[in-house]
C-alpha cells in the first residue's frame, strides 16, 4: 500500500461522506506566516473556495472554520501529499 497521495486526490477524501453527514480524516499542514506544521487530528471540511485553491476545516471541539490554502497540505490521513 503507498503512503502517499498526489495532492489533486486529497479534496476527495476530504468530501467523503456516510449516511449525509461528512466523514473526518487528520490534517497537517504548513502555515505560510511561521512555516510551523499545525496538525488536525480530527477535523471535517466545510468548503471548498477559489476554484480549490483554499479550504475551511472545523477542528473538532472548535466553533469557527479555519482556511488553509491547499499547497500547503503535507498530510492527510497519514499519508504524504506530494505534487
Amino acid at each position: 500500500m503507498l503512503d502517499r497521495i498526489h495532492q489533486s486526490k486529497i479534496v476527495e477524501i476530504m468530501e467523503r461522506r456516510k449516511d449525509g453527514r461528512p466523514v473526518e480524516f487528520s490534517l497537517e499542514f504548513c502555515k505560510r506566516s511561521t512555516g510551523e506544521l499545525v496538525t488536525y487530528e480530527c477535523a471535517v471540511l466545510t468548503s471548498v473556495h477559489s476554484a480549490g485553491s483554499t479550504i475551511n476545516v472545523l477542528p473538532a471541539g472548535e466553533s469557527n472554520p479555519r482556511k488553509i490554502r491547499r499547497c500547503l497540505i503535507t498530510r492527510i490521513n497519514n499519508l504524504k501529499v506530494y505534487f
